[in-house]
């Protein structure tokens, strides 16, 4: 089957190249602010809507006359900031539709001016677009160096874009790619439940531990209050300031790149074959030893890669070892968010984004992936009676049944895990309706 995947990774300007993206990223901007007052202006005027291609024109015509600076730039800058703000119009009255028909949605979302403040931003480049191993050929901008050698593949794939960003003082560039995977072995291992939330990341019902929650938020809030009071200290405008204000990017980045490896490193555990370090180890010397020999040392590193991506491939040999239904549930984050006592520390675990990996990791692993019930009770319920604790509040972190006909009548039960293989069982009766 096809998939569409993206590749991020660093690189590794030269100082004329770095000025040369930072005009990249003011063109995508003054693109985008054009088309925005273009549209306001024309609907203003006449009750009509402009389009992006009639944008684009008047953009392409205004490059011979009062904008010359913009013939050094690639047409596709232009182009796609102008398709973005397409996207964000029509987002906006779809929003607005479906509050009419009685969907509540937060904020309607109008498209708002972009501002150098809040950061360079991005751009994206289509075709002609070429890979190799430690470099990326992008039009109009020569030859970038990688950061890291033979990430993006270089062959069988069909590169679809690339979107390059800054953050925190680095570049980076995202390359989607379409790709042919053999179809996934469905998995036939035991259904899976799984409780998010603030003490652990997530516990699940197959008696493994539960995954840790680095809190880094927390970890770092010490650090980052104390650069955001030097910041607000410094005079505006100054040379410190700026400094400043690139030590608290730095920190926001930093936070942000360690939750979103516990994210992923958590999401992979879950719906990859659970290996044992000595499993792991065999494995990688049985698939080593099927490769060729390398001769150089970035053929080791890149037969390295080829052993890590090979492990946790679908194969018959584990499909009893993957889950074959996942179960999660479906939480109103924004809802406990309102909660100001908790809102810090859910906001720290990322639960919008755990849901997103695992519904696409789900995918790619022949899983079926499942949501309980919003207002399905999986912390009060006994997981072995069935017996409803109604007056259980959020602080009751261990659950006790009271029915003296169950099995664990007062016996203490980690609340998560009881919700977790609450949310299990509910698998096990989706799988024997199937049958």
């Amino acid at each position: 089957m096809k998939i569409t995947r993206g590749y991020k990774t660093e690189l590794d300007p030269t100082v004329r190249q770095s000025i040369l993206l930072c005009q990249c990223t003011g063109t995508a901007r003054f693109a985008y602010n054009y088309g925005l007052a273009r549209k306001q202006e024309v609907y203003k005027e006449s009750k009509q809507f402009i389009s992006a291609i009639d944008l684009q024109k008047e953009l392409t015509a205004r490059k011979h006359s009062d904008l010359p600076w913009l013939r050094g730039m690639s047409k596709w800058i232009v182009q796609n900031a102008l398709r973005d703000l397409e996207t964000a119009y029509t987002n906006f009255f779809r929003r607005l539709r479906e509050r009419k028909a009685g969907k509540k949605h937060q904020s309607l979302g109008f498209p708002k001016f972009k501002s150098k403040s809040q950061g360079r931003g991005s751009f994206r480049l289509d075709k002609p677009i070429h890979v190799f191993d430690d470099r990326i050929q992008l039009p109009h901008l020569g030859t970038l160096r990688l950061k890291e050698r033979s990430y993006i593949p270089t062959s069988g794939v069909k590169v679809l874009s690339a979107t390059v960003c800054e953050r925190a003082g680095k570049w980076f560039v995202s390359v989607l790619v379409e790709e042919d995977v053999p179809e996934p072995i469905q998995a036939s291992g035991q259904p899976i439940g799984v409780d998010l939330g603030i003490s652990s990341l997530a516990v699940c019902s197959d008696g493994r531990p539960p995954i840790r929650n680095p809190k880094v938020l927390h970890t770092n809030l010490k650090q980052l209050k104390r650069a955001q009071r030097h910041l607000s200290r410094c005079k505006k405008g100054s040379k410190n300031r700026q400094k400043a204000r690139q030590q608290v990017a730095r920190l926001h980045a930093r936070i942000a790149n360690i939750r979103e490896d516990a994210l992923h490193q958590a999401t992979s555990s879950i719906t990859h074959a659970p290996l044992t370090p000595s499993e792991r180890i065999s494995l990688k010397t049985h698939l080593a030893s099927l490769l060729p020999i390398p001769k150089t040392k970035a053929e080791q590193k890149k037969t390295k890669k080829q052993v890590k991506k090979l492990i946790h491939c679908c194969t018959e040999a584990n499909a009893p070892l993957r889950p074959q239904v996942i179960v999660l549930e479906d939480l109103h984050v924004d809802g406990m968010k309102r909660n100001r006592k908790l809102a810090r520390a859910i906001s720290d675990v990322g639960m919008g984004e755990f849901r997103r990996q695992i519904e696409y990791k789900s995918l790619w692993n022949g899983e079926m992936l499942l949501f309980a019930d919003r207002f399905f009770p999986s912390s009060k319920t006994c997981s072995c009676c069935g017996w409803k604790w109604e007056e259980m509040a959020l602080s009751d972190r261990i659950f006790i049944c009271q029915n003296p006909q169950c099995t664990f009548f007062t016996v203490p039960q980690d609340r998560d895990r009881n919700a977790s293989e609450n949310l299990a069982l509910l698998a096990e009766e989706y799988l024997a309706s199937l049958r």
